[in-house]
């Protein structure tokens, strides 16, 4: 199941929809989200490796920022 679907059926939403890139590299971690008296984990990127696409195109993927904007480089 994937994190939209796991969000819709808690009626619960804490990322934002948009870009979609793929990575053939990244270091993944988990994380721990509290709402209300709920747990959930989920997988986040704590380090990209390798080559990046967006629509075909390399892409410098930015794992923290302040920016919405910024998330992407290149």
């Amino acid at each position: 199941m994937s994190l939209r679907i796991e969000q819709k059926l808690d009626n619960t939403f804490f990322t934002e929809t948009g870009t979609r890139i793929y990575t053939t590299g990244a270091h993944i971690v988990p994380m721990r989200i509290k709402i209300g008296k709920k747990q959930r984990y989920v997988w986040v990127v704590g380090e990209f490796k390798d080559d990046s696409y967006l629509d075909g195109k390399l892409c410098s993927p930015v794992v923290y920022t302040d920016r919405l904007e910024n998330l992407l480089q290149g």
